[in-house]
């Protein structure tokens, strides 16, 4: 995969992650104290950086990075798996540290909210499809 491709495919990760973040905004109470436009523009940059390390995951194990295009189910169930792991220490750790609380408008599982814990992996695979049609 050629490298304008990658950046590419960042590029569609972290819009799709800022266009998550602010749509799901109102599912929140955040109690951080930072500006809520900036609060989430950082989350996005986080989520794209937690995506680009499950790539790398997926690419290391592969020894190679042109799995991208043409992921197989094995990669698919990867980022699910890790997906849901990361969501779901970093929700447990904020929650528990007092940096937001979800309102009674977030469904939750276990106790952690929906959105979040399918966040990174629905990002990941649709930015996977999505670059399959750039030419």
């Amino acid at each position: 995969m050629e490298k304008p491709k990658l950046v590419l495919l960042a590029f569609i990760v972290f819009i799709l992650n800022l266009v998550w973040e602010f749509s799901h905004y109102r599912l929140y109470i955040d109690l951080t104290g930072i500006s809520s436009i900036l609060h989430l523009i950082l989350a996005s940059f986080i989520d794209l950086f937690l995506v680009l390390i499950i790539f790398s995951i997926i690419s290391i194990s592969r020894g190679r990075v042109d799995w991208i295009e043409r992921p197989k189910k094995l990669d698919y169930w990867i980022i699910v798996i890790f997906g849901v792991l990361i969501a779901s220490a970093i929700e447990i750790y904020s929650l528990s540290k007092g940096r937001w609380s979800y309102t009674e408008l977030m469904p939750t599982i276990l106790g952690i909210g929906l959105s979040p814990l399918i966040q990174l992996l629905a990002t990941a695979i649709l930015g996977l499809l999505l670059i399959k049609y750039v030419k």
